[in-house]
């Protein structure tokens, strides 16, 4: 929209309007895609802008409570990803168990629930998520799942961690939402969550083809301003390092797809029978696994 691409909307991270355009406006006044097939058009965006004051990215959206769109969301194509996403699960959890040891832990944004199904071995968990569709299918999977918003959930509800997996880049009020995730901590709780780093070699080396780009995102922190968030909503840092993205290579070849040139080579090279099995971790330059920890004088 026009007008919108034109105002000064205040950095969520810092409130500063010192800020910069990244990116135009190529979405206008239509709504992204809100699934995962990686086509081309989920690298159309809104307006990104930077803040140079505190170096947080974000989009200048036209439309409010776009969270309101994942409630309908069907996306068979995440299905086809469950053992990259218990793969990962996995090494998330090891990472996880390193600094926390049990707990009751709220993953936000469970989806279909693979990461729970992983964790369940070592923390009492529950989930939250939005989409009619993912949660029916983590409820029948055993699981207790809220879907509401965090505002929404029970007043007696507390946690000890909360988990983010891919999730604090959609939000449009990080700041706020961050403090709402405080107030279900227990004193000494954490957060644990994985985003991109825009400031990371790789993303300036891929710019606008950096695959955090895309429509449904519209926060791009960097390491930066992610402790600056934390550290203003009253959280320590105790790790951020690189998150082990463990897949499979036919699950990689499908991330590949919103890269025109690269989809047919992909498909041969990564999707043939001899190595569509194949399994694999990266941990990129740019792919954080930050871990706060609520400070235990934190008022409730």
């Amino acid at each position: 929209m026009e007008n919108s691409n034109k105002k000064v909307v205040l950095c969520p991270v810092c409130g500063s309007k010192n800020q910069k355009t990244l990116y135009p406006d190529t979405l206008g006044d239509d709504l992204p895609p809100f699934d995962y097939a990686f086509s081309p058009d989920h690298m159309r965006t809104y307006k990104v802008v930077k803040c140079q004051s505190c170096s947080h990215a974000f989009c200048i959206i036209p439309h409010k409570n776009l969270w309101e769109n994942y409630q309908s969301v069907i996306d068979s194509e995440y299905l086809s990803r469950q053992d990259a996403h218990l793969l990962t699960a996995g090494k998330v959890t090891e990472v996880l168990t390193k600094f926390i040891d049990g707990g009751k832990l709220l993953d936000v944004g469970c989806a279909t629930g693979d990461f729970l199904s992983v964790a369940q071995e070592h923390y009492s968990v529950e989930g939250l998520e939005l989409s009619q569709w993912s949660s029916e299918i983590a409820k029948k999977r055993g699981f207790k799942i809220h879907t509401c918003t965090i505002n929404e959930l029970p007043s007696d509800a507390k946690f000890d961690i909360v988990t983010l997996w891919g999730v604090i880049e959609h939000f449009e009020s990080p700041k706020a939402e961050i403090e709402k995730i405080s107030s279900i901590l227990k004193p000494g709780g954490y957060v644990c969550l994985w985003t991109g780093d825009i400031d990371s070699w790789l993303a300036r080396l891929l710019g606008k083809n950096w695959w955090y780009i895309q429509g449904q995102h519209i926060q791009f922190f960097s390491k930066k301003s992610l402790n600056r968030l934390f550290s203003d909503t009253g959280f320590k840092n105790v790790t951020i390092e690189k998150y082990p993205f463990t897949t499979n290579l036919n699950s990689l070849s499908k991330s590949l797809f919103r890269y025109k040139r690269l989809k047919t080579i992909s498909r041969i090279i990564l999707e043939n029978r001899l190595t569509r099995h194949k399994r694999i971790t990266l941990k990129l330059p740019g792919e954080m696994l930050a871990i706060y920890r609520r400070d235990t004088i934190t008022k409730e």
